[in-house]
């Protein structure tokens, strides 16, 4: 039962970002590169999934209350883990793929990203529109 849901969360989130990807301003893929996009949607839906697996029992009929000390032990560890995970994979697919570093700007918005999905990459997004000057100097091509 877990493999059949997981499966079809996954298969919702990339056929909504697929389906979109053809269009000229898709709604995730507007603001950042694919690659980073993917590199964050492998990362958090690892995240989820280990999140999940750690505080729910085999079939889903009883999982920890979000405020109970082992939720939150296990989604601040889950949290961190893709603080760690998403620049690594986002940085290894814009290297190989778009031959560039990535920029600031869409490191912070995959970190926020990681605490509240699509709200913290939109806020982190917000900031570096204000202020471009923080974005100076990365993206360089690499060698």
């Amino acid at each position: 039962m877990r493999k059949h849901l997981l499966a079809l969360a996954m298969a919702v989130a990339s056929f909504g970002l697929v389906a979109q990807g053809g269009t000229a301003n898709a709604f995730l893929l507007g603001d950042r590169s694919p690659n980073v996009t993917a590199g964050q949607i492998i990362a958090g839906g690892g995240m989820t999934a280990a999140y999940f697996a750690l505080t729910c029992n085999s079939n889903f009929s009883n999982c920890a209350r979000f405020g109970s000390a082992r939720s939150l032990k296990w989604y601040s560890l889950t949290t961190v883990g893709c603080f760690a995970l998403s620049p690594i994979i986002g940085g290894a697919l814009v290297s190989y793929n778009e031959r560039r570093e990535l920029k600031s700007s869409e490191v912070f918005m995959m970190i926020g990203d990681c605490v509240v999905p699509i709200v913290g990459g939109l806020l982190m997004k917000a900031a570096f529109d204000a202020n471009p000057q923080w974005d100076a100097g990365t993206g360089r091509p690499t060698r």
